[in-house]
């Protein structure tokens, strides 16, 4: 008897594993058997890339013309202040609107832009302020496109699939830290800068192409009946009532400040003047940073996260502690291998936030809902830029800016041990919190 009642245990279990394993082929078969899916999947792999040369190339170009290094500090602002005023814009404008042809507006746009830099150079009059210009005018773009397009992977895809989507999202935006400054950094030694910048306009171009292969329908309510301003006010009522969706955005809000823009502004700064290196160390180090968050997003494409909230926590210590050697690196080789690990982390960290806030947001208020997060997590980055500007223009070593910067990510990374809420969320919770 025994016996026979182990062999039904055991059968039991076999079956369940069948089970199990016939699920997880069917996510992965329809993950990519959806063509929505792939259409999104090429689309990132051109664009990010493509944004990535351009990036690459003004920056470039802006260390060359002029050697006053505030107006490099200043090409960042200019990109960010006009994003993060209008990111709320955009936010409302996604959930209105078929998110599909914003992001293919804001690929064309970008493209256009890109062509009268082109204009600019074969001209030989573009100037510093040109650039900071341009920047504004991706800004802008950027404030429509990015709501939109962090809304569709979940439109597209069911929420257990959603960690793998994105995960695969990255990966081929990941991409365009590695192909971007290869490629870009080859163009300029080279072709020159109107080389760079015309193989970034084609591969924008080729974005916009494959994001129209998109078919979705918006989720809606009667919008005709309810303004901007209802819009806005309603977004800001969910997002007060959602204590985890408070919780991620102040988390990120803070830790921004101090590592977007010494980084940013920092690494060309290092690799021109500390290290005395040329453009093609600038690509090493990008490339280096690209590779480990790309190996960070393969592998969260592959092993779930069952406690996402752990997850974020102790990886963003970690990224604290990396973050200040990177201050104390003398060494151009040695700062690309911490950069790159950093690129790993990162993910660890990204990927979960922006999953967990996928799966909890009803999807009505998902374009909204991206952009308040992407408005309040960067809400201090344009900050960041100016400060890191003024601190670089009053002679302060950028090293020991990105070393203070830092210590005060890990020691805010180290308090947050103490965050329950936080610390207890499983992937469990966060199905019955968005049910």
């Amino acid at each position: 008897m025994k016996d026979q009642e182990t062999n039904k245990e055991l059968e039991i279990i076999e079956e369940q594993l069948d089970v199990q394993a016939q699920e997880e082929a069917e996510i992965s078969d329809s993950l990519f058997k959806n063509k929505n899916f792939i259409a999104l999947f090429f689309a990132a792999l051109f664009s990010a890339p493509g944004y990535y040369v351009y990036l690459i190339g003004v920056e470039w170009l802006m260390l060359s013309i002029d050697d006053n290094r505030f107006f490099f500090g200043m090409l960042f602002m200019a990109a960010s202040i006009p994003r993060l005023l209008l990111l709320t814009v955009g936010g409302i404008v996604a959930d209105r609107f078929n998110k599909r042809t914003i992001v293919f507006i804001s690929d064309v746009t970008r493209a256009l832009l890109i062509v009268i830099l082109i204009v600019f150079i074969i001209t030989d009059s573009v100037t510093a302020y040109h650039l900071i210009a341009l920047a504004a005018f991706f800004g802008i773009s950027d404030a429509f496109s990015y709501p939109a397009i962090s809304s569709l992977t979940p439109m597209i895809l069911k929420d257990d699939q959603l960690q793998r989507g994105n995960s695969l999202i990255q990966m081929t935006a990941q991409i365009s830290p590695i192909l971007g400054p290869a490629i870009g950094g080859t163009l300029i030694y080279a072709l020159g800068f109107v080389g760079v910048f015309t193989v970034s306009t084609v591969m924008l171009l080729l974005s916009g192409v494959a994001v129209l292969f998109i078919r979705i329908k918006n989720v809606r309510e009667d919008k005709e009946k309810a303004s901007a301003l209802d819009d806005l006010k309603e977004g800001f009522r969910y997002m007060k009532g959602n204590q985890l969706i408070v919780t991620i955005v102040f988390l990120a809000f803070v830790v921004n400040f101090f590592f977007a823009g010494p980084l940013s502004i920092g690494i060309p700064i290092l690799v021109k003047d500390i290290y005395q290196s040329e453009v093609l160390g600038l690509a090493f180090i990008q490339t280096s940073m690209g590779i480990g968050a790309l190996i960070g997003a393969f592998t969260l494409a592959i092993f779930p996260i069952k406690r996402p909230g752990i997850s974020i926590v102790l990886f963003l210590t970690v990224l604290g502690v990396l973050y200040t050697f990177t201050g104390l690196s003398p060494y151009l080789v040695l700062t690309a291998i911490i950069v790159g690990v950093m690129g790993m982390f990162t993910q660890f960290i990204n990927i979960p936030i922006l999953t967990l806030m996928q799966q909890i947001t009803d999807k009505k208020m998902l374009g909204r809902m991206m952009s308040f997060f992407m408005t309040v997590s960067t809400g201090l980055v344009p900050v960041s830029y100016m400060v890191t500007s003024i601190l670089i223009g009053a002679n302060i070593n950028i090293q020991h800016i990105m070393l203070v910067s830092g210590i005060i990510i890990t020691i805010f990374a180290v308090f947050q041990f103490r965050n329950k809420k936080l610390l207890q969320i499983s992937n469990v919770k966060v199905q019955e919190e968005g049910a």
